[in-house]
């Protein structure tokens, strides 16, 4: 199944705002792709994209914030 770049965005505004306020993001993406008719072995795929680009997006906060570099992977 393709999963349009808007709902991967959009999942991935989930993940980073769920560990902002230290939720279970898994949960969080996962219920998002429900929101969008997305699931079983497509939202576990989807997750892993979105996942993947919510850790560079967090690791560029921390980049910005000042963060000691060995603190970002």
């Amino acid at each position: 199944m393709y999963i349009s770049e808007n709902v991967i965005n959009d999942v991935v505004d989930i993940i980073v705002n769920t560990r902002d306020f230290c939720g279970n993001e898994k949960e969080a993406a996962i219920d998002r792709f429900f929101d969008h008719g997305i699931v079983g072995c497509d939202a576990a795929r989807g997750y892993k994209v979105a996942n993947y680009r919510a850790n560079a997006r967090w690791n560029d906060c921390k980049k910005a914030a000042g963060v000691n570099p060995k603190y970002i992977f």
